[in-house]
């Protein structure tokens, strides 16, 4: 990739990823334990020219620890006990694990050309890997790094989510307009549905129900509803270059961020209507996350923050200074749900 995840890299590759995590609340933000009844909110952050990941506590609205990372990683995702941290690095064909106790990297993976999106499987022992010159989804060893399964996608697979009730994995492939639907049992491709230009960032419904497309060049959000036939059944205009895309909690509102306008948009689940009130992320949003039912991060990379949102009134209640160019963000559950 030779630095294309960077702001003045190649045009065709896409600057931001969605990926899952998992986090102990303990080990991050012993500097100002939260109340056991409500723990804060936390989100790790990966930033891509500072080559590093933050702790970021919402409540607080601060960093709680840094962690030094190889050069331009991209996406992260953690072991389903909150120990550890997986974070590709595309230019590279790494992933690292970092360990959250300690706070260090504890071992690197050789991976594929550019690993790009990642996931971890419920039970902690595989890691899903989009990768973007490959054109596949490669599945890994958790522990050892080895690559025990892979499948042909569409071209330029960026983002990815996992359906574990039905066991399958959803794969946004950029440059093909279109998602691939894979079987984990066998790694095996079962179905390809038709998208926006250039999906990139994908969630799904809690109940697995529907998955939500975030397509940057059309700048609309594809609704697939799942299942034995999964099938387009909308695809609502949202914003300029939608780059993230999140549900909330209930599973009645989905939250795109548009990067090119540096807004936020607001879709009700049911009626897929958007709402009129857009509030203003900031120059460059990309990532998006639900961290809590009543608290929303997405990541500016042009100005270096974290914004935090509330999901009741729909305002912005502040910003958090973090490393240069942040891409993506996850919320690390058991703290604010």
């Amino acid at each position: 990739m030779n630095g294309a995840l960077l702001r003045h890299g190649r045009t065709r590759v896409a600057r931001a990823l969605i990926a899952l995590a998992v986090g102990p609340l303990a080990a991050l933000a012993a500097s100002e334990p939260a109340s056991a009844d409500a723990p804060s909110p936390l989100v790790a952050v990966v930033s891509q020219k500072a080559a590093e990941v933050a702790l970021v506590d919402i409540d607080a609205r601060r960093v709680r620890a840094v962690i030094a990372l190889a050069a331009v990683p991209a996406g992260l995702a953690a072991s389903p006990d909150g120990t550890t941290v997986y974070v590709t690095h595309p230019d590279l064909s790494l992933v690292s694990r970092i360990d959250l106790a300690s706070r260090t990297v504890s071992a690197t993976f050789k991976v594929g050309l550019e690993p790009f999106g990642i996931a971890v499987r419920a039970d902690g022992r595989s890691v899903l890997v989009s990768d973007w010159s490959a054109n596949a989804l490669i599945r890994l060893d958790a522990a050892t790094g080895a690559e025990t399964g892979r499948v042909a996608v569409g071209r330029a697979p960026a983002g990815l989510v996992v359906d574990e009730a039905a066991g399958l994995a959803y794969v946004a492939n950029r440059e093909s307009n279109h998602v691939t639907v894979v079987r984990l049992a066998d790694m095996a491709r079962v179905a390809t549905v038709a998208t926006g230009r250039a999906p990139f960032a994908l969630a799904l419904s809690p109940g697995g129900e529907r998955l939500y497309v975030a397509n940057v060049q059309s700048g609309d959000l594809s609704v697939i509803e799942t299942g034995t036939a999964p099938r387009e059944i909308a695809r609502l205009k949202v914003g300029l270059m939608p780059y993230g895309v999140a549900v909330t909690p209930d599973g009645r509102t989905v939250l795109v961020s548009n990067q090119q306008s540096g807004k936020l948009a607001i879709v009700d689940a049911e009626t897929l209507a958007l709402a009129s009130a857009q509030p203003r992320l900031g120059t460059f949003p990309e990532a998006i996350a639900v961290v809590s039912p009543t608290r929303a991060a997405a990541v500016d990379w042009a100005e270096d923050e974290v914004v935090v949102i509330d999901l009741v009134e729909r305002t912005i209640l502040g910003r958090v200074k973090v490393g240069t160019s942040p891409r993506n963000l996850v919320a690390l559950p058991g703290t604010g749900h």
